[in-house]
């Protein structure tokens, strides 16, 4: 063989080996691009849910509720920012952790001690989130919506991958949208089964539709609101008596209704599980039927599929 052919030939294979390198990359970023994409690894404080899944929770547990809550398809409890029952959340359940105010009240913890609790659990795998206030009223006390903002930015900071919640009724939201106080999740609660006994054959379904333009018009995004569901009335409160528990029936239309206006949502809530003596009675824990519509079933069934 001379000097030529031989040139030829190395020249040859280094080609050969060029081409089959180019094709196995070809084919590697190939079957790649055909796996399902499953989002980064979990790291500590990340809440275990997949990318369209609905995390649920029913307000107003404690530990004794929790095998029944787990049965009927919830997968988050609330609890205050207390280490014992923070611990306490059985496996495959998350907390959301109740540290904020009602309306225009105190906090349940001050400054400080909220510092304190993001450092303890702000990269606790058990936490999913931090529940800042419930229906905070921006009319009557306009620096509400000043302290759910610091606070929010403060987990954001310091409690990757958990969630910042607020829950907003028919008051003015424009303050309060994502974009102004730095929240994650913004929860609705239109209870439209409401009224005098002469009206409880039909529910209001229309106060669904309300809020959520509500919503809309504040500019609070339709993929950020969790849906608050009526899963309780006020026969045996000491305080309001205003609602009544949905029937059955009442409570799949409901159900329907959230579905078309927010389907899929990142979080549902079911207020209320526990009894509240001025605020709600019945409930959901006791809404198993007989004395009271089966609702239990139909979240069983809700919860279990989705």
């Amino acid at each position: 063989m001379d000097v030529q052919d031989a040139r030829f030939k190395i020249a040859a294979t280094a080609a050969a080996v060029v081409l089959a390198a180019g094709f196995l990359l070809l084919l590697q970023n190939r079957t790649s691009a055909q796996r399902p994409y499953r989002g980064p690894a979990a790291t500590p404080g990340t809440p275990a849910t997949e990318p369209g899944k609905t995390r649920r929770i029913a307000l107003n547990t404690g530990p004794s509720d929790y095998p029944r809550l787990r049965a009927l398809g919830y997968d988050l409890v609330d609890v205050k920012a207390d280490p014992a029952l923070v611990a306490g959340v059985p496996a495959g359940m998350q907390a959301l952790l109740w540290v904020g105010n009602f309306t225009c009240g105190d906090f349940e913890l001050g400054w400080e001690a909220f510092e304190r609790a993001v450092q303890r659990f702000g990269r606790d795998p058990k936490v999913y989130g931090w529940y800042l206030s419930d229906e905070p009223n921006t009319g009557d006390c306009p620096e509400v919506a000043g302290e759910i903002r610091r606070r929010a930015r403060h987990i954001e900071r310091n409690a990757p991958g958990q969630i910042s919640f607020i829950s907003l009724t028919d008051w003015p939201m424009r303050a309060l949208t994502p974009r102004r106080v730095g929240v994650d999740l913004v929860g609705l609660d239109p209870y439209p089964c409401k009224g005098s006994p002469e009206t409880r054959e039909h529910c209001d379904i229309g106060a669904i539709d309300r809020m959520v333009r509500m919503a809309d018009a504040a500019g609070i995004p339709r993929a950020k609101v969790a849906p608050v569901l009526q899963t309780f009335g006020q026969s045996c409160t000491k305080g309001d008596k205003q609602y009544w528990m949905p029937t059955r029936a009442q409570f799949r239309t409901i159900l329907a209704r959230w579905d078309r206006l927010a389907p899929r949502p990142p979080l549902e809530i079911s207020y209320s599980w526990g009894r509240q003596e001025e605020w709600a009675c019945p409930t959901l824990a006791d809404a198993s039927g007989g004395a009271h519509p089966d609702l239990q079933s139909l979240m069983r069934a809700r919860n279990t599929a989705r």
